[in-house]
């Protein structure tokens, strides 16, 4: 058998005490799986790990970095342009939210928000992988957009002819709820279309969906209505 479960190793010990089981399996190097809430185990000689580190045997899936978390946190730490939680899952194979969860808590990781999800990044080369994560997108949307109508030249006209009578904090939320209007790939498209950075746009829609906006915050100095000054008598 390439694997065994916690009972199969005790029972092929004799039964001995749990410390005595996690012993042996410490000296023969064994490994635990992170699926099956690490039922069952493995020697590294017999696992055939891929490029990644992983191996799964009849479902039960093994990772040459130990944990669910260990795992994680090495593939993120190891790629080049971050993980969203759902590409760690297809994977992984398994659940990761609660894992990303504590590795954000314990600082292990960096995260950034990208539309409607978090992309979990290193904390040391993070820029970085954000970064190329931002070309791939935007080469993505690019080869998306083949074969779509082309925006019309007003439109483009009208969208800066605003944007130069708003004041840098406007722009910014009149672009982000352009992005969320929309949807998937807005962020990109409204940043082509006003000729701005995508992550202004991007920080104007995260600024938009947490509510983080207050009338004093967007006015200019000496910009509304005047204050009323009483009459005198």
């Amino acid at each position: 058998m390439r694997i065994l479960t916690w009972e199969r190793v005790a029972q092929a010990l004799g039964n001995p005490s749990r410390i005595t089981v996690f012993r042996k399996l410490a000296q023969l190097e064994a490994r635990s799986c992170y699926s099956h809430r690490g039922h069952y185990h493995t020697l590294d000689r017999l696992a055939a790990y891929d490029k990644n580190g992983l191996w799964s045997f009849r479902g039960v899936r093994f990772s040459r970095h130990g944990t669910l978390e260990e795992t994680i946190a090495y593939l993120v730490e190891h790629s080049q342009q971050g993980y969203f939680a759902s590409e760690l899952e297809a994977l992984l194979q398994v659940r990761v939210h609660n894992a990303l969860a504590r590795l954000s808590a314990a600082q292990r990781l960096d995260r950034e928000q990208l539309v409607d999800q978090y992309l979990y990044l290193s904390q040391t080369t993070g820029k970085e992988q954000l970064e190329r994560r931002y070309e791939a997108i935007r080469q993505a949307h690019e080869r998306g957009a083949v074969g779509r109508p082309e925006v019309p030249q007003e439109l483009h006209e009208s969208i800066h002819v605003l944007l130069s009578v708003l004041n840098e904090k406007q722009r910014r939320l009149y672009l982000g709820l352009e992005s969320i209007r929309l949807g998937h790939g807005g962020d990109f498209e409204v940043a082509r279309m006003a000729g701005v950075n995508v992550k202004t746009v991007a920080q104007g829609r995260r600024q938009l969906l947490a509510r983080n906006v207050t009338a004093e915050r967007i006015r200019e100095a000496g910009v509304g209505r005047p204050a009323l000054k009483k009459k005198p008598k």
